[in-house]
């Protein structure tokens, strides 16, 4: 028996109509000697911790990490039934027809079951792309080989796996560690919405840490042609600072006062003939996004109502694609699909018929760049369907207004270029220069699919080229002053994200990047980010859930208790929040899903990983705590005594420092900066903070913050730490007097100098090719510094493990 395997009951029905299955049974569909079944979504997840460590039922963090050798699933209890039907046809099954949704979602969902009830039969795959009739008869006539898409199931493997792995031990881990009990006190991180939550956290910081800066222009109105033209002044370059502003405002009031009522001449006229190609069609983030700036829409609700029409409206195309183009074979169904799009809309009915004559006698001189067989991907880009019978009655608001965008976007491959001439003009008065520019539309092509009521993302802001209609003159004709005046203006903070711009943010992550060297890894890497197109509007919506963000209208904004858990993480183990360390793992599932690496070779990598994070956790186990509201509180350390502050009073703690132990006051956000020396666990005598400045040689600048660093007593020798302690903690060993190795000397960025062996005894040397002492799994290589050419030895797991020493004489 021929058995396809479907991930949703919609999609069973619909392929059994086309297989001649129309027997309907218990969770199945049977007939002609095939047989159609169905999962809902998964009918299986990964097991929970205690399944391998049944001391984990309640959480203990002396238990972790649980790291499984051999990874088991369970039943989901809701779904129970439907999963009995299932693994009793795959028993009867000689070959399965995968037939979920064509991604690697998709591919996991089917294998699953297949492996859970050990299916070792023939396996096919039917990739659909849409749901209407054409399009299911074309897949069902080109069923592919099952090994064809099998490497997408290793990487969704990955992806299930790291998901587990991270989220459940470091939520585990960090709640254990610092949470304050209860349900609501739950942390909770996540292998990708940790670093997404962090972009929105430190956004909010940016904003709140902004002060604005006043800059001025001029602007000015000049009598022209018959007509008044509006202009700008351009400042000279020598009056401008280096953000390319006038800090000046007497230098704008001087010009003001030197151009008022003055006649000058007209210096240029420049017009030339511009085009603007039509965007590429559209893939799920880029439809998510200007829905987002178009109609406030939130990103699950674009992607449900995109679903929707590929499933149950049969109106477009597979959603979940990161692809905007299509293969060119496609271009011969272009007027099905155009008659499609007229018949369901007939607004654009028009429109419709004006690309069908443009399609008429073409042939490979076509140009539309969508259509491109070099840039497809496992799916092509979403369009309408050939459908003849779809019904937008039948569609609640917001499917309308995503099918009315995709049917807009597919008609503008058809239209061709939008023309127009571009007018620049230019005067001089009193040696100053003024001027403007503007825009005369000459031919519509694909604008005229654009809304009236709403602007086009791809606009420009354009030195007020939309707004203002030109005279026709020339070159020296008198130009008088009509209105000169200074226009204050004030620097912005940084704008809050909308879930559009946090989705662009999570798929071009290269721009929130600032270390130079990943920051070019990832802008080469071909389609790097956190997450999927198919799962960043979960992630988002998942933060919105826990109580992480709120939205205030469009914008998003971190709670209190988002800002906590974030600024913990980044103190106890800061590469948890960082968005290179997700992109290199979503890179990594790339590799697997292409055949480069073998999926146990990210899972021992990730594991080693986890154990160095979840040391570290437990290290400082007990010394805060994040109430459920989000407020944060310094404890003592569990054993140590009550020590009052000899500064202000209050409760100081101990900790465990880059350099060794020490005290703190519990009082340093309030701006206490005490400290008293550990000896035997106990405070010390407080000692001389700092040799004496004329002892300590010429300035030297932290790397991290600018301020001076400062040589420093500490009691296991001397060191350089940041004047600006506690904000930055910054430290470097002494090296005869002066500062040490500095690491972003070595990695492009500031990172802990790491001149001990974790807990261990001073090691200033070290050998190449010897076992790294912190991490055990790594190799010491030599390596040189890029500024001073110096050579030390670090560890071949960098940035995983961050261990560097000096090389041995």
């Amino acid at each position: 028996m021929k058995l396809y395997l479907c991930e949703k009951p919609s999609q069973g029905r619909e392929i059994a109509s086309h297989i001649g299955a129309r027997t309907r049974g218990e969770g199945c569909i049977t007939g002609n000697g095939v047989a159609v079944t169905w999962g809902i979504g998964h009918l299986v997840e990964q097991a929970k911790p205690e399944h391998y460590n049944p001391a984990l039922k309640f959480w203990d963090i002396a238990h972790l990490p649980v790291l499984p050798d051999e990874w088991h699933m369970e039943v989901k209890d809701q779904t129970r039934d439907q999963y009995k039907i299932v693994a009793k046809l795959l028993k009867q099954a000689t070959e399965v027809v995968i037939a979920t949704d064509a991604d690697r979602e998709g591919e996991v969902i089917a294998r699953e079951l297949m492996q859970l009830n050990g299916y070792r039969g023939k396996v096919s795959r039917l990739w659909l792309s849409a749901f209407d009739d054409a399009s299911v008869k074309k897949a069902l006539a080109s069923i592919l080989p099952g090994e064809k898409t099998l490497p997408m199931y290793f990487s969704g493997m990955g992806r299930s796996r790291a998901d587990w792995l991270a989220g459940m031990n470091l939520t585990m881990a960090l709640t254990k560690a610092f949470g304050a009990g209860g349900k609501d006190g739950t942390l909770h991180c996540g292998r990708v919405q940790t670093p997404v939550l962090a972009l929105v956290v430190r956004r909010e910081r940016a904003i709140a840490a902004f002060v604005p800066k006043a800059h001025f222009g001029v602007n000015a109105t000049f009598l022209m042609g018959g007509a008044s033209v509006p202009m700008a002044w351009m400042a000279r370059a020598a009056l401008l600072d280096d953000d390319g502003r006038l800090v000046d405002r007497g230098s704008a009031e001087a010009v003001v006062k030197q151009v008022a009522g003055q006649t000058g001449k007209v210096s240029l006229v420049e017009t030339t003939q511009e085009r603007e190609v039509a965007p590429l069609l559209y893939s799920l983030g880029p439809l998510q996004r200007e829905a987002s700036a178009r109609f406030g829409m939130k990103a699950q609700a674009v992607l449900d109502a995109a679903q929707a029409l590929y499933e149950k409206h049969k109106a477009t195309s597979y959603p979940r694609t990161d692809c905007e183009y299509l293969p060119r074979s496609m271009l011969a169904e272009s007027n099905e699909t155009l008659n499609a799009i007229a018949g369901a809309k007939p607004e654009l009915a028009t429109l419709a018929t004006v690309a069908e004559s443009a399609l008429k006698g073409a042939d490979e001189r076509f140009r539309g760049r969508a259509f491109n067989d070099k840039q497809i991907t496992a799916h092509h880009a979403i369009i309408p369907t050939r459908n003849p019978n779809i019904d937008v009655s039948a569609m609640t608001p917001t499917e309308r207004t995503v099918f009315d965008m995709v049917c807009r976007r597919y008609l503008a491959q058809f239209l061709g270029d939008y023309q127009y001439s571009k007018t620049v003009i230019e005067v001089i008065c009193e040696c100053e220069k003024f001027r403007v520019s503007g825009k005369t539309p000459l031919v519509p092509g694909w604008r005229q699919t654009m809304p009236e009521a709403t602007k086009a993302p791809t606009d420009k802001d354009d030195d007020q080229a939309e707004a203002v209609t030109l005279p026709k003159v020339r070159v020296g004709e008198e130009a008088r002053n009509l209105r000169c005046e200074v226009q204050d203006r004030m620097t912005s903070p940084p704008k809050r994200y909308t879930e559009g711009t946090l989705l662009a943010a999570m798929e071009s992550i290269d721009k929130e990047i600032e270390d130079p060297r990943w920051k070019a890894v990832m802008k080469n890497k071909e389609k790097a980010g956190i997450g999927t197109d198919a799962t960043r509007s979960a992630i988002i919506e998942g933060l919105f859930k826990r109580d992480y963000i709120v939205a205030k209208k469009k914008e998003l904004l971190p709670t209190e208790k988002a800002v906590a858990l974030i600024g913990l993480i980044e103190e106890v183990s800061p590469e948890i929040a960082d968005p290179v360390l997700t992109a290199q793992w979503e890179d990594r599932l790339s590799q697997i899903e292409k055949g480069e690496i073998e999926l146990s070779q990210f899972e021992l990598s990730l594991g080693e990983w986890l154990v160095q994070v979840i040391e570290g956790i437990k290290r400082q186990k007990g010394t805060r705590q994040i109430s459920t509201s989000g407020k944060t509180r310094d404890l003592p350390t569990k054993g140590s005594p009550v020590v009052a502050c000899p500064t202000c009073g209050k409760p100081m703690r101990r900790i465990d420092g880059s350099n060794g132990f020490f005290w703190g006051c519990t009082a340093y956000r309030e701006g206490c900066k005490s400290t008293l020396p550990d000896v035997d666990g106990k405070p010390g005598a407080a000692r001389e903070a700092s040799i004496p400045k004329s002892q300590a040689g010429p300035s030297y600048p932290c790397p991290r913050c600018q301020k001076p660093l400062r040589l420093v007593k500490g009691p296991k020798g001397p060191f350089w730490g940041c004047t600006g302690y506690p904000e930055c903690k910054h430290s470097q060993p002494d090296d005869e007097g002066k500062p040490g190795v500095r690491t972003d000397e070595v990695a492009g960025k500031v990172r802990r100098t790491e001149a001990v062996v974790s807990r261990g005894t001073p090691m200033r040397t070290a050998r190449a090719g010897a076992a790294c002492p912190d991490c055990k799994t790594g190799l010491l290589i030599s390596k040189t510094m890029k500024d001073t050419g110096k050579a030390f030895v670090g560890c071949n797991r960098f940035p995983a493990c961050r261990f560097f020493a000096w090389p041995a004489k």
